[in-house]
This record gives C-alpha cells, structure tokens and sequence, in this order.
C-alpha cells in the first residue's frame, strides 16, 4: 500500500483541496497560523548511484511549499510545480493528522479511498502499457 503522502499527492488537486476544506469547517479562521508561504523554491534532487552506492545532486527541481500551523499543530505541504493551493491543502491535511487524539480520523477513510482509486488507476496504465510489450524470444 501507498504511503499517505504518495497518495495525496498523486491525488486530483481537487479531491485534496476538499479534503482540507472539510477539516478546516471544523475551526474558526484564526486557527490556521501561515508560518511560512506559500512560496515557490527551488530543491536539489537527490539520486543513489547504484555501483558505488553514493548520493549526488541530479539537479534542481521547481516546489511549493507551505508550512502552517492548525489549532497550534505544525503542518507541512510540499509538492513539484507552482501550486500554492495545493500545498496548503497538503499542509492543512498533515496537520490535522497530527493533531492530538486524532480528532479527524475520518480522513483516514477518505485517504484510503483516494490510493484505492490510485491503485486502480496505476494498474489501468500498467495494463495498457503492458498490452504493447514486444516478445523478442517468438523472432
């Protein structure tokens, strides 16, 4: 299965940014403190040679991010490209999972449907890709 951060952010955008809307009704607006962002920023990209087993800069790639606090809990959403609403929902959804006693576990079910509908969208383009393969041992 697929981590929490795999599935959001291989999400629809407007599924994640429904989900933060969700979580935010439940708060007045002053209980999101924008701490930092959202800004877009450039990050090293780092890869693992795998001869040698070392690390090295590939390059440098474009990210948002935002970093948040939600009722006094820290949040963080980061994501590849310029999308300043999608990063705050990434980071509003990762605070109210860190919130304690877990007051929005009912996200926990709506994460869980979306990397469902991920899987299913992955092994659809698996099946496709996989329907063109080429059996060279049949020349």
């Amino acid at each position: 299965m697929y981590s929490i951060s795999h599935i959001l952010s291989h999400s629809p955008v407007t599924a994640v940014t429904a989900l933060a809307e969700q979580v935010l009704q439940h708060y007045p607006a002053n209980a999101v403190t924008v701490i930092s962002g959202p800004r877009v920023v450039m990050v090293q990209l780092r890869m693992r040679e795998s001869v040698a087993n070392s690390v090295f800069n590939a390059g440098e790639i474009l990210v948002t991010e935002t970093r948040l606090e939600l009722n006094g809990t820290f949040g963080f959403g980061m994501m590849i490209g310029n999308d300043p609403s999608f990063a705050t929902a990434l980071a509003v959804i990762d605070a109210a999972l860190r919130l304690p006693g877990d007051p929005h576990a009912d996200l926990h079910t709506a994460i869980h449907a979306l990397g469902d509908q991920l899987s299913t969208s992955q092994r659809r383009q698996f099946a496709a890709a996989n329907s063109t393969k080429v059996e060279f041992d049949v020349f």
